[in-house]
């Protein structure tokens, strides 16, 4: 698996363009009608990676989006947006929010994936985000106090919002520069994605300087 996963991290480092990929609208990446605002610093490219805990796919996917992002750490900048196909993904993305609130994002994202993907736990509600978070050394009395506060409850809305304008309908989906949106069914799988995401921000990150 170490191998494997080097020899990923290799290839994410090549640019798309160097690899003799050539990417078009409407076949490899969707281009929206009207741009859609974005949220990131000057002179910075955003990504916003629309998904869910509950997707094994997302699972699988984050390790590669997140080894490209550091790649393209002076060009772009990564945003999370959790989505809400149905009720029982609404606990998950609320898990997502409350990391954020409290700052524990970079400590308990890739464990909520691994405590349901690869422990196979039970996930449905706070008392299991709290175990989990805690685990990680979140104070689980904090993470009850921010699950339902106002600036949680914002969050939600405004990501459903966010997901609702882009007309995102499956995980993983990235939106690049608030222009174009990335699936697996246009890219055709998930190494391509990062592939056309990487060509998207370098062609965007030209503009923005």
């Amino acid at each position: 698996m170490t191998a494997i996963r080097a020899l990923l991290a290799g290839l994410l480092m090549v640019p798309a363009l160097v690899m003799g990929q050539s990417f078009e609208a409407g076949e490899h990446y969707q281009v929206l009608d009207e741009p859609l605002p974005t949220n990131v610093a000057d002179g910075k490219v955003e990504v916003r990676e629309f998904f869910s805990y509950a997707c094994p796919h997302c699972h699988t996917f984050s390790p590669l989006i997140q080894s490209l992002m550091a790649d393209l750490d002076e060009q772009a900048e990564l945003v999370h947006t959790p989505v809400v196909f149905n009720r029982s993904w609404e606990p998950l993305a609320r898990a997502y929010y409350t990391s954020r609130v409290l700052d524990v994002t970079d400590d308990t994202h890739s464990a909520v994936f691994n405590a349901l993907h690869q422990d196979n736990r039970r996930i449905s509600g706070i008392d299991e985000i709290a175990e989990v978070m805690g685990e990680q050394g979140v104070d689980e009395d904090a993470v009850r106090d921010a699950w339902e506060s106002f600036s949680v409850d914002s969050a939600m809305r405004q990501g459903d919002r966010i997901a609702s304008a882009y007309g995102v309908r499956s995980t993983p989906t990235v939106a690049v520069a608030g222009k174009y949106l990335i699936d697996v069914r246009d890219a055709g799988r998930q190494e391509r994605m990062i592939q056309v995401i990487r060509y998207l921000v370098e062609k965007e990150y030209e503009q923005v300087q």
